[in-house]
């Protein structure tokens, strides 16, 4: 038979299902498909598991809150001027402010606590909060009596309180932290707990006074030193400090023997010491109540050498060296101030000076001639360094208060009672001399 006579079937048409396994068949008859295959069924497995994942591990909202708590503080920073022994302590003043979300709330506690905390990075037990961290109630507000109802809105409840002068500052230091918190809590009869918690940073400013001179004296030698010094530095900021030496010379019929100083070496310490107590269930740890853990640190905040800057005179009777330089604390190395806290946690800061001295004998004759002996001393000198934070206009609470009553003054005195005359007629030159 002709070729040109044959008939052929036609092709019916397949359905979508059919075409994508026969395509799916043939893309897996080659071991390149077989490979891609495998690595996209390892990334929609993964895909799978992570949405799995992400949607069993999405946070669970608990129930909206009837109502919320803010602290608002109105008065000026808190600021204890002075030491604790005369300081007069700061006032504390704001409002508490509830804020009801519904048509109404009812409470049947209502309160806010002013809390002290020491914490100390180095506690008896490791693992126990209570050896972590203990708590003292400074004062405690009662807002309500029995069972409140507030409507829809914002109620405000103001508070004070005086800080008394011997509260130690906010500390927060390598082994150990003092805080201040504010803590409010609201109870509906549901048992539905609204709390707010605000810190509140107290500082200690001491006034500046007079300078500070002191004494120190290096036998065998006749050397003595007086340095002066601020009564108070600050985190930020120079303070100078003035330095003179005497008896660094002595004659010796035509020879003088002298003192010269050829290195000096100043650094200014942080000394840092905490007394973790225990707590009631960790007591035998440390040997019985009322002992604990001494942990100590020391930093160099600053440290500085000079090898000129000092003025030298050794024609005066027995030889005289006198300098003064400045020095600083740097911001980068976080300073604390002073405290020592009855709670046991202690920080004072030092002055060490250390000066590098070497003999010489020097011809009265010719004073060109220096020859030295070979002989050389360290003078090392340490001073203490109170560091606050500065006082500003150094005006406390009870300066700035308003005259009490018992300190108005008397009123001005008042008219006197006024008469009708009744008698004769006045001459007119009387007249015109009263009018």
């Amino acid at each position: 038979m002709p070729f040109y006579n044959q008939t052929f079937p036609l092709a019916r048409p397949q359905s979508s299902q059919h075409r994508n396994s026969f395509a799916e068949k043939v893309s897996l008859s080659s071991p390149t498909s077989r490979a891609e295959h495998k690595v996209m069924d390892f990334f929609h497995h993964k895909e799978g598991k992570d949405k799995r994942k992400s949607v069993s591990g999405s946070p669970k909202l608990g129930p909206a809150k009837p109502a919320k708590l803010e602290i608002g503080i109105e008065s000026p920073p808190l600021v204890l001027y002075g030491p604790i022994a005369s300081s007069t302590g700061a006032l504390l003043s704001g409002q508490l402010i509830l804020s009801v979300s519904e048509d109404e709330v009812q409470l049947q506690h209502f309160e806010m606590q002013l809390l002290a905390k020491t914490t100390t990075k180095k506690p008896v037990s490791k693992d126990c909060p209570d050896c972590r961290t203990q708590t003292c109630e400074l004062f405690k507000w009662k807002f309500l009596s029995e069972l409140g109802r507030f409507p829809r809105g914002r109620h405000s409840f103001p508070f004070s309180y005086l800080l008394p002068g011997k509260l130690p500052a906010t500390t927060n230091s390598g082994l150990g932290a003092i805080d201040y918190v504010l803590s409010a809590k609201a109870v509906t009869p549901l048992q539905d707990n609204i709390l707010v918690e605000s810190p509140l940073k107290v500082y200690r400013a001491l006034l500046p006074g007079n300078d500070r001179t002191s004494l120190r004296i290096f036998p065998p030698t006749n050397i003595t030193a007086t340095i002066i010094l601020p009564p108070v530095i600050h985190p930020i900021g120079e303070f100078n400090v003035q330095m003179r030496i005497a008896g660094c010379a002595e004659n010796e019929g035509t020879t003088q023997r002298r003192w010269r100083i050829r290195k000096m070496n100043t650094r200014i310490e942080e000394h840092t010491k905490m007394i973790s107590p225990p707590c009631p269930k960790h007591v035998h740890k440390v040997g019985g109540e009322g002992k604990g853990i001494l942990s100590t640190e020391t930093r160099v905040l600053n440290i500085q050498d000079y090898k000129d800057g000092w003025k030298s005179d050794f024609d005066t009777h027995g030889g005289l060296i006198e300098m003064e330089f400045p020095a600083s604390i740097k911001p980068s190395s976080h300073p604390i101030c002073d405290v020592d806290a009855p709670t046991g946690l202690s920080v004072t800061h030092n002055l060490v000076l250390e000066l590098i001295v070497a003999e010489e004998v020097v011809s009265l004759k010719n004073t060109k001639f220096v020859t030295p002996t070979g002989t050389a001393r360290v003078l090392r000198m340490q001073f203490v360094l109170i560091l606050t934070e500065r006082s500003g206009l150094g005006i406390s609470w009870d300066e700035e208060q308003p005259p009490m009553y018992d300190d108005v003054p008397a009123s001005p005195p008042s008219y006197a009672k006024m008469i009708d005359y009744e008698g004769e007629p006045l001459p007119d030159d009387e007249l015109a001399r009263l009018s």
